[in-house]
């Protein structure tokens, strides 16, 4: 979690596992400063922000199917554009 995302300047934070969009939905619900930087107006994580799991880093178009295990670290990257 990039630390200019949080007030506090904290980057690290503890989630249960599960469905990886339910990870993300539940860790904005613990920390609501975060929601308007992971979730839509319509509580749907945000698909331009990279997120790893592990290692790995999860394709969009798997992110669904993704399950965290318990112990994995999760680690959200913050989209980046510009030329």
């Amino acid at each position: 979690m990039p630390s200019v995302w949080n007030p506090e300047g904290r980057t690290d934070f503890e989630a249960d596992e599960g469905p990886l969009p339910e990870v993300i939905r539940r860790f904005a619900e613990a920390y609501p400063v975060m929601r308007r930087r992971l979730l839509d107006a319509a509580g749907e994580p945000l698909l331009y922000v990279n997120v790893c799991v592990g290692d790995e880093l999860i394709p969009r178009h798997l992110r669904r199917d993704t399950v965290v295990p318990a112990g994995a670290t999760v680690t959200i990257i913050a989209p980046m554009a510009g030329g």
